[in-house]
């Protein structure tokens, strides 16, 4: 999707067709806590305080980075050739392609499966619906969207889309050059551009995968003993993050101790 104020794309070099989705502000306020908590270290082994004090206000230091870390840096959305993988603070899941049914937003984006792992037919088929913990609406712009406002205007839009919200005035067309879908995704609040940019694509996974397993035209299946094609993974796959839990365990444990002593 194109880049836009408030997203943070992927570090590094991803794999080819990857995309990581993130929102500015938290790492933002990320960085700043760090910053924040560095200094304050920094203070109070040169203020000499009193070893016991300066242990306790170290060890609710570095457990309320702990938090931030898990809250703020670490969710993100990685999009990839075999499906979308959600990291949450304490958990990490993984939706296949072939079983995303939807992406939509609510309080968070939210990407909705099938409940049994089977290949997804209809967005509006009963399913199950991941949170993802990076991707929030803002109250600012819920706020934005309920003001009372002229319809919505569809004409030109992508997809038969307009405006969401009601919210926003006709202004002329700055760029005429600008693909429909790209127009259309920069009128949107970050989080909702994502969701319906992570919803495209899963519908164009869905379809290359079903005009993969059907093949060409005149193809015939294989013969009866031959090794066929390994079937993608059809199932969502759930975990734990360790280092995040780790990184609020052991202040916290280090805290209580100090305490108790």
């Amino acid at each position: 999707m194109p880049s836009r104020s408030g997203v943070i794309p992927g570090r590094g070099a991803p794999a080819s067709g990857q995309e990581v989705y993130r929102l500015g502000t938290p790492v933002v306020l990320w960085w700043v806590w760090l910053a924040f908590a560095a200094a304050n270290i920094v203070d109070l082994a040169v203020q000499r305080t009193q070893v016991h004090t300066e242990l306790v206000i170290d060890a609710i230091v570095i457990l309320v980075t702990g938090f931030a870390y898990a809250l703020a840096l670490r969710p993100r959305v990685v999009a990839d050739q075999a499906g979308v993988t959600i990291m949450n603070p304490f958990r990490d899941h993984h939706v296949p392609w072939g079983i995303i049914q939807a992406v939509d937003t609510s309080d968070w984006v939210r990407v909705h499966h099938t409940r049994d792992g089977s290949p997804a037919a209809a967005a509006d088929a009963p399913g199950k619906a991941i949170e993802c913990w990076a991707l929030y609406v803002s109250a600012r712009t819920k706020r934005r969207e309920a003001r009372p406002g002229p319809p919505p205007q569809r004409s030109g839009g992508f997809g038969g889309f307009g405006r969401v919200g009601g919210h926003a005035q006709e202004q002329p067309d700055q760029n005429p050059r600008m693909p429909a879908e790209a127009k259309y995704l920069a009128s949107l609040p970050p989080a909702r551009a994502i969701a319906s940019a992570l919803d495209t694509r899963a519908e164009k996974e869905r379809a290359r995968a079903r005009h993969a397993h059907s093949g060409p035209a005149g193809s015939t299946p294989p013969a009866a003993g031959l090794p066929t094609q390994p079937a993608a993974p059809s199932q969502v796959t759930a975990r734990w993050a360790w280092f995040p839990l780790a990184a609020i365990a052991v202040p916290a444990l280090a805290l209580v101790i100090t305490l108790l002593t």
